[in-house]
């Protein structure tokens, strides 16, 4: 009986899901149009630049202190553990089902993010609503419960845009310099031909002057920098879950404005409240 009380419980939250998902896709469908493509696009920027980030600054706020952080230092190195283990199958995913080279990317990335996004946060407040919930207390799940998931979705948010994009970038772009050498030396053959060039001196280049190309260490640290901020990658790292979370974060741990705004008694509560009220249209 345990058991059976067990595996309702824990196949109940993710009815309630799929129930959701199901309302939603009978909404976009053609017939009904409530959710079409540009409904879909403008509610995705509206959860990803408003809603999701008012939910995990309100809820890391709420929960963080300087013990807590003390403790949380497992979820980096589970994130980073997972990414190892994920790579290493994927890896081998690939090799055994002889993956496109176009593919090969992708399937290693997806493979090493697993299940980190969204899904936690969908599962865990159905989850923390059931009786027989295996974390205890309603509240306490999920006060902590959707704390921790969320402020794992910020972690994913490092980790997908340093780590997993670098594997497809590097994946994209040998492939795209094969394609170019592989082009490059089909359309040379009939020139060479044509024109009577020898192969010694194709690849011949008159180099520019070495010291006009020189440049101090100064300025090449600081077109390295230049070049790191302006970086698509570096833009995608600092999302606005990111900045959410290092914001509840400083909210949280430090007094002054934990007891200004997080406090119920606070006088810039109504702040609070407003941003935590935002926050629910995540759910």
């Amino acid at each position: 009986m345990e058991l059976l009380s067990l595996f309702i419980t824990s196949v109940m939250p993710v009815i309630k899901v799929l129930l959701v998902l199901a309302i939603g896709l009978f909404l976009a469908t053609e017939s009904v149009d409530l959710l079409g493509p540009n409904a879909r696009h403008h509610l995705n920027n509206l959860v990803f630049y408003v809603f999701l980030p008012a939910l995990i600054g309100c809820s890391i706020a709420k929960t963080s202190t300087v013990k807590t952080l003390e403790t949380l230092w497992f979820m980096p190195v589970n994130i980073f553990i997972s990414c190892i283990i994920g790579s290493v199958l994927g890896c081998i995913l690939v090799k055994i089902t002889k993956t496109p080279p176009c593919l090969k990317g992708l399937v290693i990335a997806c493979s090493s993010a697993a299940n980190l996004g969204n899904m936690l946060n969908i599962i865990l407040p159905a989850l923390c609503e059931e009786t027989n919930s295996p974390f205890g207390d309603s509240s306490t799940c999920s006060t902590y419960g959707e704390s921790y998931a969320l402020l794992s979705l910020a972690m994913q948010a490092i980790y997908v845009w340093s780590i997993l994009y670098s594997i497809m970038r590097t994946s994209a772009n040998s492939i795209v310099k094969e394609n170019a050498e592989i082009l490059s030396e089909t359309l040379a053959e009939p020139l060479l031909v044509s024109h009577g060039i020898s192969e010694d001196n194709i690849y011949h280049v008159d180099l520019p002057d070495e010291g006009n190309q020189r440049m101090s260490t100064f300025g090449k640290m600081k077109q390295c920098f230049m070049t790191t901020i302006r970086s698509k990658s570096l833009k995608m790292i600092f999302a606005p879950s990111t900045i959410a979370a290092i914001v509840g974060v400083i909210v949280g741990i430090v007094s002054p404005f934990r007891k200004a705004l997080v406090v119920d008694s606070a006088p810039f509560h109504v702040i609070y409240s407003s941003i935590e009220f935002i926050g629910t249209g995540t759910r």
